[in-house]
């Protein structure tokens, strides 16, 4: 095979670019909407953690959108945090969006600890592990998380919704309600990836 040994590419979505090496990190096309869609119910001033922002596509559009938010990005994976440093200063949002390198509940509990409004979760595979994380990090008077997972029931919102109101009450936290169950894409025959919006007290 002829050509450049080079994995590097950018992609554009929403007004934003994201630059990223195909072969050291996660980064999927398919949720663009999803994206948005989370994106677009952060509010004027909010205060918002994306635990796993892989290279920031979260974070970067929640930042366009609502340019008074903050955002704290943190990713543990070095080379995605490097593209995550670099898209926040190419889409100009430095400003309010940190970008933090280092294991999320170490993060938390350093410096994030009921300080935020939104939490995102976008690590379906292992995200029920890091609820409590997420719990802690939200404001004492509660918040919103979105939270990730991969179902392979009948009815696959119920079963995340299940999952996930079972860790939050682990955690010492309420479920108040579940604002909508969302199914994003199909990962493999029966079996789907959820999206959860749940407020938390």
């Amino acid at each position: 095979i002829s050509g450049e040994d080079n994995s590097v590419t950018h992609h554009r979505e929403h007004g934003c670019t994201y630059e990223l090496d195909a072969r050291t990190v996660f980064f999927s096309p398919r949720l663009s909407y999803e994206r948005l869609r989370v994106a677009s119910q952060v509010q004027q001033g909010e205060t918002v953690l994306d635990m796993f922002a892989g290279v920031g596509p979260y974070s970067i559009l929640i930042a366009k959108k609502q340019p008074e938010s903050i955002v704290y990005a943190v990713e543990l994976n070095p080379s995605a945090f490097r593209f995550l440093a670099s898209n926040v200063l190419a889409n100009k949002v430095l400003g309010n969006v940190k970008s933090i390198g280092g294991d999320v509940g170490d993060v938390i509990r350093s410096g994030l600890t009921h300080r935020m409004d939104r939490v995102i979760m976008n690590l379906p595979g292992n995200a029920s592990g890091f609820v409590d994380d997420a719990c802690l990090s939200l404001r004492e008077d509660g918040g919103v998380i979105h939270f990730y997972s991969f179902e392979s029931a009948q009815n696959p919102g119920e079963a995340a919704s299940a999952k996930f109101g079972e860790r939050v009450r682990a955690s010492g936290r309420e479920l108040k309600s579940i604002l909508a169950t969302r199914i994003v894409k199909a990962v493999a025959p029966y079996r789907v990836q959820v999206a959860v919006d749940a407020l938390i007290d």
